[in-house]
């Protein structure tokens, strides 16, 4: 596709895999509701989720926190501490920091473009070293008040960026059907859960040899 390409990527699921952000929606949470209300932990994981796909994922609600410690009658509970008690989950695909680097070495401007929360990203960005290969670091919910359902969210990072991005992404419709059907380039990268596209990409060592012609990523 040539040089100086502008590329955006999904950060979970992506990036980084779901043990953290799992951590926090799925054991965090559930066990601070079963003290709360005096429940099983299994129950309170229910109601959770329950709760949780009452809103869906493309719900700007979804990625917020702090809704979600309010909702659940747990406001008293610092979402910063609670992050900081599953930092340690976070990880990279061992994909990531190669294909970053290779992708910078041909000239291409990187960018983060993600539905996590700035409580989330940033953490994970910092954590796990990336914030020196990307031009922009975007969090939808906080930076621009939108989600990856809404194809306006699109548009304005192509008007952002100034002028076409090639988006990859591990959700099928948020980072792939979605930009596709405003015309954008966009990979589905499956990491091996969900559904999944005949041209979907099974890594990112894909996704640089789409971009650059090049099949020696590393």
């Amino acid at each position: 596709m040539g040089r100086g390409l502008s590329l955006s990527f999904d950060l979970d699921g992506t990036l980084t895999e779901l043990s953290f952000a799992d951590g926090i929606w799925l054991e965090a949470i559930p066990s601070l509701v079963a003290k709360h209300k005096g429940i099983s932990i299994s129950s309170a994981r229910q109601r959770c989720v329950s709760a949780y796909r009452r809103v869906g994922d493309a719900s700007i609600r979804w990625y917020q926190l702090s809704y979600w410690l309010e909702s659940f009658d747990l406001s008293d509970i610092d979402p910063e501490t609670l992050i900081s008690e599953y930092t340690h989950r976070i990880s990279l695909f061992t994909d990531v920091l190669p294909v970053l680097g290779f992708l910078r070495s041909h000239g291409h401007d990187l960018y983060i473009f993600s539905n996590a929360s700035r409580t989330f990203l940033d953490r994970e960005v910092s954590y796990c070293g990336l914030s020196s290969y990307f031009q922009k670091i975007i969090s939808l919910p906080d930076d621009w008040s939108m989600v990856k359902s809404q194809p306006d969210s699109y548009r304005k990072l192509w008007h952002a960026v100034g002028h076409e991005v090639i988006h990859v992404g591990d959700h099928l419709a948020f980072d792939c059907e979605i930009p596709r059907s405003i015309g954008m380039h966009a990979y589905h990268l499956w990491r091996g859960q969900g559904p999944r596209r005949d041209d979907s990409l099974s890594s990112l060592d894909e996704f640089a040899h789409r971009i650059t012609g090049d099949r020696q990523v590393r």
